[in-house]
């Protein structure tokens, strides 16, 4: 992971961390775009947003969209916590 800084986003559940991500849908339409996810990832600390944005699309993304959609949560969170960005969200 080199010498990434990542904040700690405070998230106990799955739920949570879901809702974290889900945040970040501004357009509403149920998916995370590009851009979507690059802010998400700012808010998670990255010092360059768009690579684990990237690399979480690369990762998690089934139907070749280039959206994370409902279905899709699931790999993203698996992604965002095996890359050591860790959500922590305040009850």
């Amino acid at each position: 992971m080199g010498n990434h800084m990542h904040k700690h986003v405070k998230a106990d559940t799955d739920q949570n961390l879901k809702e974290f991500f889900r945040q970040f849908d501004v357009n509403g339409d149920g998916r995370l775009s590009w851009s979507e996810l690059t802010r998400a990832f700012k808010k998670l600390g990255a010092t360059a947003p768009i690579w684990p944005a990237l690399r979480a699309v690369l990762r998690a993304d089934e139907n070749g969209d280039l959206c994370i959609g409902e279905h899709e949560l699931g790999g993203l969170m698996k992604y965002a916590v095996e890359s050591g960005y860790v959500v922590v969200m305040d009850k």
